[in-house]
């Protein structure tokens, strides 16, 4: 490592360097560290890159993990080496593969860097020494948590040569030291001073709850995130010491913001608490597999998880349905959901009634589906919810009431037949009573491989998509022709709360 402030010269192997790039505005800097971000960035583009061969990536040893403290309580990392299998199958995304240079031949690094900076000699300046694994994370000081990157370098010389050059796109001042394969880049020299004396204490490669929950989840992918059973109390210490009042200022000038106004910061920190309070760490990872990219999540049970059949409902509806959103809640769950958020009076003046009705109304288990995507009129949308447990009786007053308000009576009918109830447009509604059977086609099966076990189920068939996309959106029309289903579930094994999403790619 070699030291360099503005006015000085480097001073010896053992420092940390200072890299002045510009004006800085009073007070520690906001602004994303431009080496890290860009390095992280660009290291997941390096996942697709089609010039990297089996044998580099075979080379490509140790974790970012060990570049941080066990102390570090929200991480995440990009790992080439797991990606090789994800190249094929985003090249048949026809915009993705011009946008990221995934053609064969091509180095996306090389477009990502020099559209970041018109001065940056890709081939000179970063080439040589950039890595094939990145992370970012959050280590807890006593005031506000510090945020580093870590980036692997393949030469530690050329690293320390060219990240000051790829530092001047940043405009602002950034510390970094370079050693043991890593580049460690913070906002400032006593933020780097912090990780490094920290890391002393052991890393986060070794920390148990690390190894935990990333082995849950089959181990590192080529994304892999972690959240250690700390995050919600240093969120809710920044939320109590006014750190994201910038949030609130930035809500304020958005025209969505007024929906929910920001409580108050002992009040938010006693929602994120509560919420919070059975949290014991969590990780997720993707993965890419032949046709289909999978997100695989873990984490501590929560009361909101401990129930199931949103599968089972989802499975009952039309063979042609395009799209489904399903849940098995727990008691409580828009309730405890919205507690502390202020949004209560918005929605109970939005709908007449309050969050704990709803829930009645919904009955125990619901999914909410579109059929197919028809927009010349109301009456040719195929659109509607099946409910179970609920009580058809106030669903169709519900359903009256509201329509009339909006001048819609008749458009939407409520149907029921036993413990089920639909509310659909036109005919739908009946269509939705019968068990159509979507849980038996391949498409669903495959994409939602855990259904009959889930508490919370997403489903959507692209295909379906397809003519309504080729007209109203010719642009993107052959990305998606390209892509097959998306699935999500959230299910429970054993102790351990679970949630796998997959996207297929014909």
């Amino acid at each position: 490592m070699s030291e360099n402030t503005p006015g000085q010269s480097p001073s010896g192997p053992e420092a940390t360097e200072i890299l002045d790039l510009g004006e800085n505005p009073a007070g520690k800097s906001k602004k994303p560290l431009i080496i890290g971000a860009a390095a992280v960035v660009g290291v997941a583009v390096l996942a697709t890159a089609g010039t990297v061969t089996a044998v580099a990536l075979s080379n490509a040893g140790g974790s970012p993990a060990e570049a941080f403290p066990a102390s570090t309580v929200a991480y995440a990392e990009i790992d080439l080496t797991e990606a090789k299998d994800a190249l094929p199958t985003l090249r048949k995304l026809p915009s993705l593969e011009k946008e990221l240079g995934l053609k064969k031949g091509e180095d996306p690094r090389e477009t990502l860097f020099t559209n970041a900076c018109d001065d940056l000699d890709f081939a000179a300046d970063v080439e040589p020494w950039i890595g094939y694994k990145a992370a970012v994370g959050a280590v807890p000081t006593d005031a506000e948590p510090v945020f580093a990157f870590a980036l692997q370098v393949t030469d530690e010389s050329d690293a320390e040569a060219g990240l000051p050059k790829l530092a001047e796109c940043g405009g602002s001042e950034s510390a970094w030291a370079v050693a043991d394969g890593w580049a460690i880049i913070a906002e400032t020299d006593d933020d780097l001073a912090t990780i490094e004396k920290a890391v002393e204490a052991g890393t986060l490669a070794e920390d148990a709850g690390f190894e935990k929950w990333t082995g849950d989840v089959g181990g590192t992918g080529f994304i892999t995130a972690y959240a250690a059973k700390e995050l919600p109390e240093v969120i809710a210490d920044a939320a109590e010491s006014g750190a994201l009042d910038e949030a609130e200022g930035e809500l304020a000038e958005n025209p969505m913001g007024g929906i929910a106004p920001m409580p108050d910061p002992g009040a938010l920190a006693d929602t994120i608490r509560s919420a919070m309070k059975d949290f014991g760490g969590g990780a997720f990872t993707v993965r890419a597999e032949e046709n289909a990219f999978e997100l695989e999540a873990a984490s501590t049970v929560g009361d909101q998880a401990k129930s199931v059949e949103a599968g089972t409902i989802a499975g009952t509806l039309p063979k042609d349905t395009t799209a489904v959103i399903a849940a098995n809640p727990a008691d409580g769950w828009l309730t405890t959901g919205l507690a502390g958020s202020g949004a209560e009076d918005q929605f109970t003046q939005m709908l007449g009634m309050a969050p704990g009705d709803l829930e009645k109304l919904l009955g125990d288990s619901f999914a909410i589906a579109a059929g197919e995507i028809d927009l010349s009129g109301p009456g040719s949308l195929d659109f509607g919810i099946k409910l179970d447990g609920a009580d058809s009786a106030d669903v169709e007053k519900f359903v009256g009431d509201l329509t009339a308000g909006f001048g819609a009576e008749g458009i939407v009918s409520v149907d029921s037949e036993g413990e089920m109830t639909s509310v659909g447009m036109g005919d739908y509604g009946k269509e939705l009573l019968t068990d159509g059977g979507l849980a038996k086609t391949d498409k669903f099966k495959n994409a939602v491989p855990n259904a009959e076990d889930a508490s919370g189920v997403v489903y959507v068939d692209f295909d379906g998509l397809d003519g309504l996309v080729t007209a109203e959106a010719p642009e993107v029309a052959d990305d998606i022709e390209a892509l097959g289903q998306l699935g999500f579930s959230a299910y429970l094994d054993g102790d351990t709360s679970r949630a796998l999403a997959r996207l297929t790619v014909d």
